[in-house]
């Protein structure tokens, strides 16, 4: 703990999240939104990762699965940094924290301060482990701390890297940032789709849909949805089990088009049983100019081995692109020992665009 750090005139207190973006309370989100987006670009050396306030302010509204805190440090007033705190509702052992400091406010003790509040917070909220992330440039150079899963790495003397270690946390998994750019040919996947098709066979059968899910798949899919905890590679890291049904899908449906922004879904049904096996999720904002985002994607692991990951994302891609052909690009992550997905998005042209180390701490 560092809690010897004084830094004149500092505090830390909680955000009160305002009814609406374009009213005067909303002054302090706006700013710790700005904040967010001159971490990451600084970080990272892009702008996908750029915080939409709006959009943001809906998702911090969104508390009846999740817990969402925002904490802001002031300095004689002036906010000078931000801590993300959440943890699942049902869940016992987890939460999360995400810290954020404007890169000219950087190296004075703050990015400590707030990391030291989440320490109380999480223990406050009987938390056991804290599990935090640091985003970096794709293929930073110099000396490496290799991923415990065997696959990737972080840059050591990156000072977030040093940030995180100094405060008790271990490196638990490495995610690679992707994007593809729509500029290029779909018709690698488009022969890739077709393959896949083939091999799978006629007891898998690819269906899509833009939000709201139909009923006759929402229960399926939830369950699906509910696997992401349980069947993606986790390194060193444990998830809680999540629980995932069509009321939770039908909340978050009214969540995303409360922000604006639009949802689609390519899955794969098993014709013996009638259920959603495979699905990938794509999501973009209410600027439908910039990147998109890919949500989940999994293949449940029961039936893998039938190329249902590659007809599910290269099916997403094709119709996303018929859908929202303004947005030029679609971002992802992918864990570095997903092999089986590296594989498949390096094949239809995603290319490597950040780094994420996945952080825990026991407390």
């Amino acid at each position: 703990m560092f809690d010897t750090i004084d830094i004149p005139g500092l505090r830390i207190d909680a955000l009160t999240f305002p009814p609406a973006i374009d009213v005067p309370e909303a002054a302090d989100l706006r700013a710790t939104a700005d904040i967010m987006t001159a971490s990451t670009r600084y970080d990272t050396g892009t702008t996908l990762f750029d915080c939409e306030p709006a959009e943001w302010l809906v998702a911090l509204h969104a508390t009846a699965y999740t817990d969402r805190q925002v904490h802001v440090a002031r300095e004689d007033g002036r906010i000078v940094g931000a801590l993300l705190f959440e943890y699942q509702r049902e869940g016992e052992k987890n939460a999360y924290a995400g810290v954020h400091v404007p890169p000219d406010e950087r190296g004075r003790g703050i990015e400590d301060a707030l990391l030291d509040h989440a320490d109380r917070l999480a223990r406050d909220h009987g938390r056991t482990v804290l599990n935090s992330f640091n985003l970096l440039r794709a293929g930073l150079t110099g000396e490496q701390l290799p991923s415990p899963a065997g696959f990737g790495s972080v840059a050591r003397d990156a000072a977030s890297t040093q940030l995180l270690l100094r405060h008790g946390y271990t490196l638990g998994q490495v995610e690679r940032c992707s994007v593809f750019e729509f500029s290029n040919s779909l018709e690698h996947a488009e022969r890739m789709l077709a393959e896949s098709l083939e091999k799978a066979g006629p007891d898998y059968r690819p269906v899509w849909w833009q939000n709201p899910t139909p009923d006759e798949y929402v229960d399926t899919y939830a369950y699906a949805v509910s696997r992401m905890a349980t069947d993606v590679p986790s390194g060193d890291l444990e998830w809680e089990e999540e629980t995932w049904d069509a009321e939770r899908i039908r909340y978050r449906e009214k969540l995303k088009a409360d922000a604006g922004q639009i949802m689609a879904v390519a899955a794969v049904v098993h014709e013996p049983t009638g259920a959603i096996v495979a699905f990938n999720e794509i999501v973009i904002g209410r600027d439908r100019s910039r990147r998109s985002e890919n949500y989940g994607t999994l293949v449940l692991r029961e039936h893998r081995g039938h190329r249902l990951g590659t007809i599910v994302k290269c099916l997403g891609l094709i119709r996303w692109h018929e859908l929202v052909p303004t947005s030029p690009s679609v971002m992802t992550f992918n864990a570095e020992e997903n092999r089986y997905m590296l594989d498949v998005n390096e094949a239809v042209g995603f290319v490597p665009a950040a780094t994420s180390g996945e952080w825990k701490k026991e407390l």
